[in-house]
C-alpha cells in the first residue's frame, strides 16, 4: 500500500551558472516562498546528506563518471523511495565537443537512468523521447518584468544587442551587413555579450562588449538597448529552443528581429519582426531603427505578450499542481522506470 507521504522536493544544481536563473533557481525559490518544501543544493553533492528519503529528486544537466555511477545513483534513489527527473534544456547536438563525447561513451546515461525528464519544450521533450519516454515540459518564464519603457526609443543614438551564447555561425553571417551599418549610422553602438571574435571583427570604438554575464547584469545591460538581434538558423536543434530570450527583450521594452528558426510563430502574433534568411536579420532591424512610430508598437505589444504568458507567477500553482500529482503516481512511474530498465530491487514507498 503507498504511504500518503507529503511532496518534499531536493534540486541539485550540477551547472550553475546565468542560465540556471531562468530554468531553476527562480523557479524553485518561487516555490519555497510559497510555502513549498523545497530545496537547493550546489555540487559537489553528497546524496546522503542533502536528499532527503522519499524526495522528488530533480537533476539539473547530471554528467556522472559512467554509466554504471548513474546506474547507482538511480536505484539508491530508489531504495529510499526518491523519484529521479533530469533537468535538461537543450539538445545535445549543441553542448561542447567534450561533453557530447562523454555522453555517447556512457549511451546518454542521464538521459536515460531516470524516472523521467524534467525539460523546457515539447519539441526537445519528441528529439529525446527515443533515449527517454517520459518528459514533464515546463516552459520558461520570467520571475521579473521591469516597467514598460518607450523613452530610450525617442533618443538618437541607438545601441543594438547581440548576446546569444554559441551563435558563431550566425554571427559569422550578420558580420558584413553589422560592419555596412555602422558606417553608415555613426549614432549606433553595438553591445555584444559573450562573443569575443564578433566584436573583435568590428569597430573597437563602436562596440560594447562583455563577457558571459551573471544574470541580473545581463538583464540590465540589455534593457539599456533599444534593438536586439536574435539570429537562429534553421535546424531541429535549434527548434528544441525556447523563446526565452525574445521574453526577456519583450521585458525589457526592446524591439526585436528573429529567426529563421523557433520564433516565427511569435512575429505571426506581432511581437517580433521575423527573417526568414540569417541575411535579411540586419537590414530588417536597419528599417526598424528609422521607424520610431512601429518600433513602439512592436516594443508595447511584445511587452504585453510577455505579461500575458511569460511570468512566472501565473505558471506556480500549475507547476506544484504537476509536482504533486508526480509523486502522488510516483510508484507507476517507478514501476515503468523498473520495467524500461530491468532494474532490481524495490521502491520504498
Amino acid at each position: 500500500m503507498l504511504t500518503d507521504r507529503a511532496l518534499q522536493i531536493e534540486v541539485l544544481i550540477n551547472s550553475p551558472g546565468p542560465h540556471d536563473q531562468v530554468r531553476v533557481r527562480e523557479p524553485f525559490l518561487a516555490l519555497k516562498a510559497r510555502g513549498v518544501d523545497v530545496r537547493l543544493h550546489e555540487r559537489p553533492f553528497r546524496f546522503n546528506s542533502c536528499i532527503r528519503p522519499h524526495s522528488l529528486v530533480i537533476w539539473q544537466r547530471p554528467l556522472p563518471e559512467s554509466r554504471q555511477r548513474q546506474w547507482e545513483h538511480l536505484q539508491w534513489l530508489r531504495q529510499r523511495g526518491c523519484l529521479l527527473l533530469t533537468e535538461w534544456d537543450d539538445h545535445p547536438d549543441l553542448f561542447p565537443k567534450p561533453v557530447r563525447t562523454q555522453l555517447l561513451e556512457m549511451n546518454w546515461a542521464p538521459l536515460v537512468l531516470c524516472h523521467a525528464l524534467h525539460t523546457s519544450s515539447t519539441t526537445l521533450a519528441s528529439a529525446l523521447e527515443s533515449k527517454q519516454p517520459l518528459a514533464l515540459v515546463l516552459e520558461n518564464t520570467l520571475a521579473a518584468i521591469p516597467a514598460l519603457n518607450l523613452d530610450k526609443h525617442k533618443q538618437t543614438n541607438l545601441q543594438v544587442f547581440i548576446g546569444n551564447q554559441n551563435r558563431g555561425t550566425e554571427h559569422s553571417a550578420l558580420l558584413r551587413n553589422l560592419y555596412e551599418w555602422l558606417e553608415a549610422d555613426p549614432d549606433l553602438t553595438l553591445v555584444i555579450v559573450g562573443d569575443q571574435a564578433l566584436a573583435s571583427s568590428l569597430p573597437k570604438e563602436r562596440v560594447k562588449f562583455s563577457g558571459l554575464l551573471p544574470y541580473w547584469q545581463y538583464r540590465q545591460l540589455l534593457g539599456q538597448c533599444q534593438i536586439a538581434l536574435l539570429p537562429l538558423q534553421r535546424s531541429l536543434q535549434n527548434a528544441c529552443k525556447t523563446p526565452i530570450k525574445l521574453l526577456e527583450c519583450a521585458a525589457e521594452s526592446v524591439a526585436t528581429v528573429s529567426g529563421p528558426e523557433l520564433y516565427e510563430r511569435q512575429s505571426f502574433h506581432g511581437v517580433s519582426i521575423h527573417a526568414n534568411r540569417l541575411s535579411d536579420i540586419v537590414p530588417l532591424a536597419r528599417s526598424l531603427a528609422q521607424k520610431g512610430a512601429e518600433r513602439a508598437e512592436l516594443v508595447k505589444k511584445a511587452y504585453l505578450w510577455a505579461k500575458q504568458v511569460g511570468t512566472l507567477q501565473q505558471s506556480l500553482d500549475y507547476r506544484y499542481w504537476l509536482y504533486s500529482q508526480i509523486w502522488k503516481h510516483r510508484r507507476a512511474l517507478d514501476q515503468h522506470v523498473k520495467y524500461r530498465l530491468g532494474l532490481d530491487g524495490s521502491f520504498s514507498s
